[in-house]
């Protein structure tokens, strides 16, 4: 009997489970995702994932409005992901590369598909 092979199939068995609920495709999506606070002189997005959703908070700097929106969609592909918001006919779009994690393409679109709102904002990091 190989004590060896006794001591890693014992390691291995119980190690499964929390790798696989560790590594579940919903905490791989909020690892791999635009979480944060972006903006540019007028715009300030931040995007979080919680409660199994992400979420959109969005800022006019210049005039204080603001909106929080949660539940997008997520599409696009392994190197551009597209998350949407809906709200009254208003889509609200961020997009995102994981090759290049500091920068957000935000875009919103009028319900008779005008798009109203097209900005890149990079990432602001508290100091």
């Amino acid at each position: 009997m190989n004590l060896k092979a006794v001591a890693l199939a014992a390691v291995l068995g119980l190690a499964t489970p929390m790798i696989t609920e560790t590594l579940t495709p919903t905490a791989v999506m909020a690892q791999s995702s635009p979480r944060g606070t972006f903006q540019d002189g007028t715009w300030l997005v931040n995007i979080d994932y919680s409660n199994n959703a992400f979420t959109y908070y969005g800022e006019n700097k210049r005039n204080g409005d603001s909106i929080y929106l949660s539940g997008a969609s997520v599409g696009g592909n392994p190197q551009r992901r597209i998350y949407t918001w809906n709200n009254g006919g208003y889509r609200y779009r961020v997009a995102w590369r994981p090759s290049d994690p500091d920068f957000i393409r935000v875009r919103v679109i009028s319900p008779n598909g005008q798009e109203i709102l097209n900005r890149l904002l990079s990432r602001h990091f508290d100091i």
